[in-house]
């Protein structure tokens, strides 16, 4: 069981801390959409930001469960609005790729599909990942773990990352450097936790029951 619970811990904490990185790498090897670039750039950008999403969903569910008994409603909530953007922004690193290997004849094609239906998706995507977020700082509040000012500084990085990204390189290095510091922190609270809060209350009464008992009970 605290095998268990700590594989669970570790992967929670592992996963917030490779968005942040996944992250970092996509804002420094972003390349534009409509225009030449380096296409190895592109393509490490286009993985990383695919990565990232993956890392976000499953980090995201990991707090949800951490924090389940505290604001039940809530973490769920922030879980499955970060899945819904994520999902929709994996469709985009895709996008991504297919440029990449496309070159420059196929920014065209590309930017045919963002004008379509990708277009709405990629408003569903935003959607989901800012009210996702927005969600979760508000559980970290109501949690009462000590964690109120991680919820401030992602709030923070939502206002720059979507509202004041045209302030150019001083908007990235802003919302890079919040990023880091709110996730990062927020895994340093998830690897801090108490074990016991990843487990089932079946789990935790077994855990205090003496050894001999729970081998009986096939824990």
């Amino acid at each position: 069981m605290f095998r268990l619970a700590s594989f669970h811990r570790l992967v929670t904490a592992g996963c917030l801390a490779l968005w942040v990185v996944f992250s970092v790498t996509f804002m420094l090897t972003l390349q534009p959409l409509d225009g030449p670039g380096d296409t190895a750039l592109a393509v490490i950008s286009a993985y990383a930001f695919l990565g990232a999403q993956a890392a976000l969903v499953i980090g995201t569910i990991g707090v949800a469960h951490l924090l389940r008994d505290r604001t039940p409603v809530l973490a769920p909530i922030a879980a499955g609005l970060t899945a819904l953007g994520g999902f929709g922004h994996a469709a985009f690193a895709g996008i991504s790729l297919v440029q990449a290997a496309g070159g420059e004849g196929a920014a065209a094609a590309v930017q045919t599909v963002i004008a379509g239906p990708a277009g709405a998706l990629a408003m569903v995507s935003v959607a989901g990942m800012i009210l996702g977020v927005v969600v979760l700082a508000i559980a970290l509040f109501r949690a009462k773990l000590g964690a109120g000012w991680i919820g401030v500084v992602l709030l923070g990085w939502i206002v720059v990352e979507f509202a004041l990204s045209s302030l150019g390189l001083w908007a990235m290095l802003a919302s890079a450097f919040l990023l880091f510091v709110g996730y990062g922190a927020l895994a340093g609270m998830v690897f801090r936790s108490d074990l016991r809060d990843w487990m089932t209350a079946r789990e935790g009464e077994l855990s205090d029951r003496p050894a001999d008992e729970r081998q009986l009970a096939g824990a």
